[in-house]
């Protein structure tokens, strides 16, 4: 998982290729001991698997009455959340295999300003000097921090290229980057474009949905508590918004008239 070290072996030219896989924990641990079992009694050491194979998401209590504004959201009403401010968990299908949120359980945010670096590392509970992981559009990687291949599983780090990502930046002018196309996650790809077409960015801040040292945040009721503890904004569940009526973010975004450009 240390996205330096993965980038020097890259960097380094004596390898015609080099893949780091995103399951680096117990899930990655039964893959290889499958992959092993397969090469001894095939010869065969090809697989096929899909890092979002974890489990469905559980609606498994409704949330406190009058706690949120509850209601379907376009992708482009969710962009201009995003871009006014809101930071929201996002869940979408099954959760990710391996440690790294890639868009199915994730907290997601506006990548513009470094005071969202901020909020997102108080939220987390973790160090100002943790850097916030960039998800961008597979063809606007090369623009904005120098990729011009897929980075899928957010495991390298690339170099920005502009001042204007400041939320995704690190200290050292690096970005460790995932990459997203209409085949390796079709809803967070729709939603980056609508982003894009609001702000120009195709680039969203993307931090785990979950509490400290535990997994993914899979139920409603642990987001319901998550939400109000750490000071979400709101959350969206499958496109469905529960936009958090206590948010001072949310009631600003409200009165501006927040619902005119769905």
């Amino acid at each position: 998982m240390n996205c330096d070290w993965n980038t020097k072996w890259r960097e380094i030219g004596i390898f015609s290729d080099v893949f780091v896989p995103p399951v680096a924990n117990d899930s990655g641990s039964a893959i290889g001991t499958a992959i092993d079992a397969q090469l001894y009694f095939t010869g065969d050491a090809k697989i096929e698997w899909d890092v979002y194979s974890g489990l469905p998401f559980r609606i498994d209590s409704p949330v406190a009455i009058g706690r949120y504004d509850v209601r379907d959201a376009s992708y482009g009403e969710m962009a201009h959340m995003l871009s006014s401010g809101l930071i929201l968990g996002w869940v979408s299908g099954m959760y990710e295999i391996g440690p790294r949120a890639l868009g199915n359980r994730s907290i997601l945010a506006a990548p513009i300003d470094d005071s969202t670096r901020v909020r997102l590392n108080e939220i987390k509970e973790r160090e100002q000097f943790r850097p916030i992981a960039p998800v961008c559009l597979e063809a606007d990687a090369a623009r904005w921090f120098g990729c011009d291949h897929e980075s899928p599983y957010m495991l390298f780090t690339y170099r920005a290229n502009t001042d204007a990502l400041a939320a995704v930046t690190h200290v050292n002018g690096t970005a460790r980057l995932q990459t997203v196309n209409p085949s390796t996650n079709a809803h967070l790809y729709d939603l980056l474009v609508a982003f894009k077409a609001r702000t120009g960015y195709g680039v969203l801040c993307n931090t785990s949905l979950n509490f400290n040292g535990k997994g993914f945040i899979n139920n409603l009721t642990d987001l319901d508590t998550y939400t109000v503890d750490r000071e979400l904004d709101g959350f969206v569940v499958e496109g469905r918004a529960y936009l958090l009526r206590s948010s001072e973010r949310y009631r600003a975004y409200r009165k501006d008239g927040g619902r005119r450009d769905r």
